[in-house]
Parts: structure tokens; C-alpha cells; sequence
């Protein structure tokens, strides 16, 4: 066997494993994502349990990039707090070593090629002929498939690499030695994109006897740095919060990664202690458990401090005042349901301010709303909104699209409105129309959140609304006609009445679909 071709055997079951765990990865994250992001929300309640639900979420999902992007969206969208968001940093860390525990258990011990190609054909039929709800198991059956056909690939190119390549000239005996293995570790993962491979791809070479375990720990501890740098570059761009996330994660792995590095000589003496025979037989158990336990090892060592932490990477990275680009992150994009709960943090500043200035038009405060770049905010959103791509058109993140494309555009009309400086002046300068704007400052009420009616009850305000501008309407006309009121003043009484009216209708509309919005969001939690 010619090198050539060992090397296009060992790259070419690293591509299949490869491949196999972005299939694997994008089905499981099509069956079970939507419900692993709604856990994470959901139980995450202290570092503690985000630990539980970051390993959790990512030994499911076999992706701690998926874990650790949702999570940021989270922080972004302000439904969990950094401190929480960190538990489930450092359970996502844990959770990565699952995939070795997979492949040491299954794909070295049991003879799977029959049974993967099997499974490859019948993930591909599912894919292309069963229901689009069934596409991501078919995705994930063809998936584990191609991962252990590539695991083969990649043991016999390991066997065959051992006749051209001497791996003694990367020492582990050594501290340098180890270093340029961690260096090597982390090229591997960042080239890559997957610690995930380069674990396996170190498993197979222990197993195929091409390297010695000292050197494929260090290979290991360099991977677990590697995959903290591909999450760190993700978050490139985004903002305080998902800097944070990415900062975090580089600070907490290079660290337990540093100290991992000096548990290695212990951790073989222990094992040549208890049971050098079963170590001997085993290594790829031993790297492994090497793997898990040294994360264990660092999870238990900061959970405790995880607010301590949190302060210090918050004071790394203090929070600035930063605009609704950063909270519409783009990358989030790919998450519908976390891109619409960021849309409803933005909307939701939005309402807040239409509020604060129809309180000031109607008199009750002196203070206007800054609702200068308020046009330019909504076009934004309503771009965002455009490119929120959905599979089905029915459901509830569907549901929750059309209802902030509605609030977005009635929040564009009264804006206009509001923009309307003769009306604006004429209602603070009058005391005109007293029980239409006593109705018209309910529902103002109702929108900044100062008072909760049922939708009923608003409906109602609005009906009696439309009431008096028609009756008003009416005998306006009438006492201009018989002379009892000047023809300027009755057009301008008749004119604020419409204004109040649709002002009145714009915020039942808006109030309804937030409703809505904020329903289907519970829905998925």
C-alpha cells in the first residue's frame, strides 16, 4: 500500500465521518431542536440546572455550537441572564465528550459497516420519499451511518499511516512534547470546524496502535481549546452579550484544558496503579474517560464561582448602550423562533415609545418620546422580518410571524400619526372631546402595560370610540350648517375625532396581535 493512498483513505473516512455528523447534527437538531431551545429556556434557572441542560441538550443534539448559539440568543433577547447562560456554557463543554463515549462503546467494539450502509440507504429513503416532518430522521439515520463507515475508512488508513509516518518524533514525555501536540490539537479542531473528529480521529489512531496515549491526550486537550475558538469566531460582530458567551467559553476550555494538561501523568499513574492490565486493553475507554473526567474536573471546580466569573468577563466586556441592530443579530436568522423573540424585544421598546408619546399628546405628561429614527427602526425590523424563512406556513412560530408583521405595520401608521404636529398641538392645547380622550388614555394604558384589560373590554373602548365620532361627526355637521359653529373649528373638532378614533383602532390592533406574539411564544416553552 503505496502512502498516497493511506492518506486518501484516512482523509476520506474523515470526510465521511465528517459529513455523517453534519447530517446526524441537522436532523437531530430538525426533530428535537424547537424542544431542546424551549428546555433550555425553560429549566435553566441557575448555573446549576444550565449545566444539567447544556449537557443535555448537546449529547441530543451532538452540536455545541447549536447549544451555545441558542443560548446567546437567550442572553440577546434578555430571557436568561449572563450568570445563568454560563451553566450552560460549561455543560455544553461536558456534553461534547458524549460523542467519544459513542464511538468507543459502538464504533470500535461492534462491527457496524453492514448495519451503517443499512441505515445510510434507509435515512436516504426516508429523506426523499417519507413527509417533510420525517426528513430530519432520515437525515440523522444516514448521519450515524456515514459516521461509522468513516470511522473504518479511518482505521484502515491509520493501520497502513504507521508504515510511513513516526509519530515518536511528537514526544509526550516531555512538557514541550505535549505542547506541540495541544498545538497540533488545536489546528486539527479549527481546520476542521469539529472537536468532535479530532477526538475520534485520535481514538482511532490510539486504537489502531499509531500513537501511544500520552500523545493522544494531548492531541485531546488540544481539541477541547480548538472547538472555544471556532465558537469564539462565530460570535465575531455580535453583540455585548454574545461576546461575552464566545469570551467565556475560550476562557473557561483554555483554562480547565491548561490544568488538564498536567493531569495526564497522574491519570496514567493511577491506572498502571489500580489496573495496568485493564488500562493496556482498554486505552481508548482510558482517553475517553480522560476526556470526561477532566471536564467534570472543571465544571465542579467553577461551578461555585460562576457569578464571581460572570463579573469578571462582565467587566471585560461592560455593557454599552446598543441599538436594536445588535439585538436583530443576524446570525440568529437560522433559529426562527429565537430571531422572532429578539423581533419581540425590539417591538416591545417600540410600543413603549408610541405610548409615551400619545401620553404626552393627550397631556398627561410634558415629556415627548425621541421617535427620530423610529421609521428607519421599523423598516429594519420589517427587513429582518423578511428574511425569517419558514418550512411551514402554519404552526406557531408561522403564527408569530404574521402577528409582528402586523404590529409592525400598525406601529408604522401611528407613527404617522403621531408625526402629525397640528393634531398633536391642537389635543395638548384644547380640552375638547373629554370622553373620547378619556377612552383614547385607557388604551394607552392598556399598551404600555400600566393597565390590563381583557381584549373584550378593549374592543369595547374602541367600539364606544367609534360611537362618538360618528354621532359627533354628525351634529358637527349639523351645527356648521345651521350656523352655531364656525366651519374651521367644526372641520378641525371633526378631524381630531377621526384621529382619536383610528389612533384608538391602531392600538387595539397592536394590542391583539401582541397578545398573540407573546401566546405562541409560551406555546413553545
Amino acid at each position: 500500500m503505496d502512502l498516497t493512498r493511506v492518506v486518501i483513505e484516512v482523509l476520506g473516512g474523515l470526510g465521511l465521518f465528517l459529513l455523517g455528523m453534519t447530517l446526524m447534527t441537522e436532523g437531530l437538531r430538525a426533530l428535537a431542536g424547537d424542544a431542546i431551545r424551549g428546555v433550555l429556556m425553560r429549566f435553566t434557572r441557575s448555573p446549576l440546572t444550565g449545566v444539567m441542560t447544556g449537557l443535555t441538550s448537546t449529547a441530543i443534539l451532538q452540536s455545541s455550537s447549536a447549544t451555545i448559539v441558542a443560548t446567546v440568543g437567550f442572553v440577546g433577547a434578555g430571557l436568561l441572564s449572563f450568570s445563568q447562560a454560563l451553566g450552560i456554557v460549561f455543560g455544553s463543554a461536558l456534553g461534547t465528550t458524549m460523542t467519544g463515549w459513542l464511538v468507543a462503546v459502538i464504533g470500535f467494539k461492534l462491527k457496524l459497516s453492514v448495519m451503517a450502509a443499512v441505515l445510510v440507504f434507509v435515512g436516504a429513503m426516508i429523506r426523499l420519499f417519507a413527509s417533510r416532518s420525517l426528513g430530519g430522521l432520515g437525515f440523522a439515520l444516514a448521519g450515524f451511518g456515514l459516521i461509522f463507515i468513516g470511522i473504518e475508512g479511518m482505521q484502515g488508513g491509520m493501520e497502513g499511516l504507521r508504515e510511513f509516518v513516526d509519530f515518536r518524533q511528537f514526544p509526550a514525555d516531555s512538557l514541550s512534547g505535549k505542547l506541540k501536540l495541544v498545538l497540533v490539537g488545536v489546528l486539527f479542531t479549527i481546520v476542521t470546524q469539529s472537536s468532535s473528529a479530532g477526538v475520534v480521529a485520535a481514538l482511532t489512531a490510539l486504537y489502531t496502535d499509531a500513537i501511544v496515549f500520552e500523545q493522544a491526550a494531548a492531541l485531546v486537550v488540544g481539541m477541547n481549546i480548538g472547538t472555544s475558538f471556532t465558537a469564539a469566531v462565530a460570535t465575531i460582530g455580535g453583540n455585548v452579550a454574545v461576546r461575552r458567551t464566545g469570551f467565556s467559553h475560550v476562557v473557561y476550555n483554555t483554562s480547565v484544558s491548561a490544568i488538564a494538561l498536567f493531569l495526564i501523568t497522574p491519570y496514567i499513574a493511577f491506572w498502571q496503579w489500580a489496573s495496568p492490565a485493564v488500562f493496556d486493553a482498554q486505552e481508548e475507554f482510558a482517553l475517553v474517560g480522560f476526556h470526561t473526567a477532566f471536564n467534570l474536573l472543571g465544571v465542579l471546580c467553577v461551578l461555585p464561582f460562576t457569578r464571581q466569573f460572570a463579573r469578571l468577563i462582565e467587566r471585560l466586556f461592560p455593557e454599552k448602550p446598543f441599538g436594536y441592530q445588535q439585538i436583530l443579530d443576524r446570525g440568529l436568522l437560522k433559529y426562527p423562533e429565537l430571531a422572532l423573540t429578539a423581533v419581540q424585544k425590539v417591538l416591545a421598546e417600540q410600543v413603549a415609545r408610541i405610548a409615551e408619546q400619545l401620553t404626552y399628546i393627550l397631556g398627561e405628561t410634558s415629556r415627548s418620546a425621541p421617535l427620530g429614527d423610529m421609521g428607519r427602526e421599523l423598516d429594519d425590523v420589517q427587513e429582518y422580518l423578511d428574511a425569517i424563512h419558514l418550512e411551514d406556513t402554519s404552526g406557531s412560530q408561522w403564527e408569530r410571524l404574521l402577528a409582528a408583521i402586523q404590529v409592525v405595520e400598525h406601529l408604522q401608521r401611528l407613527l404617522e400619526r403621531c408625526e402629525n404636529k397640528t393634531v398633536s398641538m391642537a389635543l395638548r392645547e384644547s380640552e375638547d372631546l373629554p370622553r373620547a380622550r378619556a377612552l383614547l388614555g385607557q388604551l394607552v394604558h392598556v399598551l404600555n402595560g400600566k393597565q390590563t384589560l381583557a381584549l373584550e373590554r378593549v374592543k369595547e373602548l374602541v367600539a364606544e370610540m367609534t360611537e362618538i365620532e360618528q354621532t359627533t361627526r354628525q351634529q358637527t355637521m349639523h351645527d356648521i350648517a345651521q350656523g352655531r359653529l364656525d366651519f374651521k373649528r367644526g372641520v378641525g373638532r371633526m378631524e381630531l375625532l377621526r384621529w382619536l378614533q383610528r389612533v384608538a383602532v391602531h392600538i387595539e390592533r397592536i394590542d391583539l396581535h401582541s397578545r398573540e406574539l407573546n401566546y405562541r411564544r409560551n406555546q413553545r416553552q
